[in-house]
């Protein structure tokens, strides 16, 4: 059984290598600049695929300051100097209200939801409906979650996956929000935690069980806009319309993220 999961996990990332490879294709300008992007980490590892495919095909070099969407919050009031702003749609909302953004430059880009975390190797409980889960947690001793302390989002959301099932104050005593309750999965010393799908596959000694079911998701959406001071506008709405087009979406499918639409 393990074999076959290995084999399938490597599978998937040989196609979904090929499908970026294959979906990707833009003219090369004859001018090249710096584009500084400043994103929540749940999109890194789409963003810098992307980009590395972005260079290649127009010379522009992109460079990425990641953080929590409160760390980056927090950049974004201290005057950070960036070109291509990615965060919660909320967030990008309260900038366009106070016209710190580029008119006409917001667009919605992408949005993940909660999957299920578990050591790797351990058996593989039922999550394939509402139900199923809700048995699942019900069973587990200890469950983890993002401590939204960090300024993380994804805490929140698997509470409120939680609340969804109805499970939110029964399972209370179980739940250990950390800031690395990941690792906690991993020495074994939670049963499982609930995260961002793009961020499960990052950590070492856990693995994606899957999403959690459609009913009872929570999404988190990123919009992406150019901030009025970006010094370098054009290219870093060419680099949004390269990222957020139909052709990058197996980029954000392979990385967790579903592509959002215009």
């Amino acid at each position: 059984m393990e074999g076959t999961m290995r084999f399938a996990l490597f599978t998937t990332k040989v196609v979904c290598t090929l499908l970026i490879a294959l979906g990707i294709a833009l003219a090369r300008p004859a001018w090249a600049a710096e584009i500084r992007v400043l994103n929540a980490n749940a999109l890194t590892v789409a963003l810098r695929e992307l980009a590395a495919e972005h260079t290649k095909q127009t010379g522009n070099q992109v460079t990425f300051i990641s953080g929590s969407p409160g760390q980056i919050q927090q950049k974004v009031d201290a005057g950070e100097q960036f070109d291509l702003l990615i965060m919660p749609m909320p967030a990008l909302t309260a900038l366009e209200t106070a016209r710190k953004l580029m008119a006409g430059s917001r667009r919605p880009l992408a949005r993940v939801g909660i999957g299920i975390a578990i050591r790797e190797g351990a058996p593989q409980p039922d999550i394939s409906t509402s139900d199923a889960l809700r048995k699942t947690l019900l069973a587990q001793q200890k469950i983890t979650y993002s401590d939204s302390r960090t300024g993380g989002l994804s805490g929140i959301n698997a509470q409120k996956v939680l609340q969804n099932l109805g499970i939110a104050e029964e399972i209370k005593s179980k739940l250990l929000p950390n800031a690395d309750g990941q690792g906690l999965i991993a020495k074994g010393e939670a049963d499982l935690g609930l995260y961002n799908v793009s961020e499960i596959p990052r950590a070492k000694g856990v693995v994606l069980l899957g999403p959690v079911p459609a009913a009872v998701q929570a999404y988190i959406t990123y919009d992406a806009a150019v901030p009025g001071s970006s010094s370098s506008p054009s290219a870093a709405i060419e680099f949004l319309k390269f990222i957020a087009s139909p052709a990058a979406a197996p980029s954000w499918q392979c990385a967790g993220l579903e592509l959002a639409g215009p």
